[in-house]
């Protein structure tokens, strides 16, 4: 990807905004939504409660944030492959850099990390609050920055408008592929597949000042339509410090559906090394001290009671592996029922409304 020149970018910027305005005024409903995605949409928002939000399926467990080395030159390579496996399904995944130019002129290659995974939690929360929009068969959010802003800063993610902004970019930029190894298919996009930027914009009745505007990656939106997202604690997630411990955090909401105090959730050292993107250090100690750092945060955050080391795996004296039994807190469990219960209730929304169509459609015809 290449960066677009300011008047290029301004050209782009006002084609979308003006395609937004069209998809608004040529709909009936004066929201630019049609009226399945604005079901579906409103369906999203009413899982969750003003503590909660929506974990996605496949996409939030996918390894797509990098955690060494954010920033690279742009003569290194621009993409990273790495794999997951979910439900006995083999996944690959493909992550490409985004291409960003710097005030000064600089151009670098920066990888979604921390910064990124936050700002698309906070973009997904405010579309569950009233801003969520499905425009062109694309679930998304319309934003301000202050908005997005408060909400990082009330969950002490501070970042500074320059950050933000930036931090946007390299999701819209940004590339990712998932590819299911047996089936083929294959989800390709920007993290955030459009972005429109928002500001003060002149028109014929006086400037005004515009939102901003992002949909979300196709598997996001996937999510949302098929009705496989599920219900998380808000809080808890933005509290957790560590990219490890909001990717072992997200992982268990969304497969540890059978949640237990006495049915210990039982990963590995390598699988959640592997899986979560950060890889496998060289030397095992840092491997074990990265993963017990995050199940002490989880800890601190109330989502697990503790973790014990069921199993070593030695290759002689060599730990290769570790098995892990990890046990949730009495909240945890409760959190996890309650998503399995709206899972339920949003699905059941869905075939009611569905049969209320037919119906109406077979008295229309009958008329």
């Amino acid at each position: 990807m290449t960066e677009p020149s300011d008047t290029e970018k301004e050209i782009l910027e006002i084609v979308e905004i003006h395609a937004l305005d069209k998809e608004t005024d040529d709909n009936g409903d004066g929201d630019g939504d049609d009226e399945h995605g604005h079901f579906q949409m409103e369906l999203f928002a009413s899982a969750t409660t003003e503590k909660t939000t929506n974990t996605i399926h496949l996409y939030d467990i996918a390894p797509k944030f990098t955690y060494n080395r954010r920033e690279r030159d742009v003569s290194e390579s621009a993409f990273d492959r790495r794999a997951m496996k979910v439900a006995n399904e083999e996944y690959e995944v493909e992550v490409q850099a985004a291409r960003i130019k710097r005030d000064g002129g600089e151009e670098v290659l920066i990888y979604p990390g921390e910064r990124e995974e936050c700002i698309e939690d906070s973009l997904r929360k405010l579309a569950t609050s009233g801003n969520g929009v499905f425009l062109n068969g694309e679930a998304g959010v319309r934003f301000s920055l202050y908005e997005l802003k408060q909400d990082l800063d009330r969950h002490n993610h501070t970042y500074s408008w320059p950050q933000l902004r930036e931090g946007l970019y390299v999701l819209r930029r940004a590339g990712l592929k998932i590819t299911n190894r047996k089936t083929g298919e294959s989800w390709e996009e920007g993290f955030l597949s459009r972005l429109v930027e928002g500001g003060q914009r002149n028109h014929p009745d006086g400037r005004r000042y515009e939102l901003w505007y992002a949909s979300f990656h196709k598997l996001v939106t996937k999510s949302i339509t098929d009705l496989t997202y599920r219900q998380m604690n808000y809080p808890r997630l933005m509290s957790l410090s560590g990219l490890l411990s909001r990717y072992l955090y997200k992982r268990m909401v969304s497969v540890y559906t059978f949640a237990d105090l006495e049915k210990p959730y039982q990963p590995t050292l390598v699988q959640i090394m592997q899986e979560s993107g950060r890889g496998l250090s060289p030397e095992m100690k840092i491997n074990i001290k990265a993963m017990n750092r995050a199940l002490e945060q989880l800890k601190e955050a109330g989502a697990i009671l503790y973790a014990e080391e069921k199993k070593r795996v030695k290759d002689g004296r060599k730990v290769t592996n570790i098995h892990y039994d990890i046990y949730p807190t009495k909240k945890l469990v409760s959190e996890i029922i309650e998503a399995n219960k709206q899972q339920k209730l949003i699905r059941g929304s869905v075939q009611r409304a569905y049969i209320q169509k037919v119906k109406k459609l077979v008295s229309d015809e009958e008329q």
